[in-house]
């Protein structure tokens, strides 16, 4: 087998290439559907609360509450809930008025979702999840 400086010259410089490109490779997230058809995150959120500007999300105690607001009249609201116990809940959106869905008990290892329409066009909206006995958790603000 014979070896040149050019083929060598020429390998060097594939395996950079390959090295380069792999040090840059990001990680994929697992999705899940959700009741709503929706993708939710199985990963944690970020701790700035932005996965995309469009969709938002808070870490809480016992799992991930996520917000988007698309650019036609639709927002939704999810909870993924992996561990406590068992809590009795409603989720809902704030801005471009107020929405709720209503009151249902969520346990550990369960997604839950609600959708609405007809909100103003492009107008930006928080996630809310009112939990009986504790608060409001709510998420940043998603924006279109």
């Amino acid at each position: 087998m014979r070896f040149s400086i050019k083929n060598v010259a020429r390998t060097a410089a594939l395996a950079g290439v390959t090295v380069a490109a792999l040090g840059t490779a990001t990680t994929a997230q697992a999705e899940s559907r959700s009741s709503e058809g929706q993708a939710s995150l199985m990963a944690s959120c970020p701790s700035s609360g932005y996965i995309f500007r469009y969709k938002t999300c808070t870490t809480l105690s016992s799992g991930v509450l996520t917000h988007a607001k698309y650019t036609n009249d639709v927002t939704w609201t999810e909870y993924e809930k992996d561990s406590g116990s068992r809590i009795y809940r409603r989720l809902g959106y704030q801005g471009n008025g107020n929405g709720w869905g209503g009151w249902g008990y969520q346990s550990s290892g369960e997604t839950d979702a609600k959708t609405w329409t007809g909100l103003e066009y492009c107008n930006a909206t928080i996630g809310v999840m009112e939990v009986s006995g504790q608060q409001t958790f709510q998420t940043p603000l998603a924006d279109c």
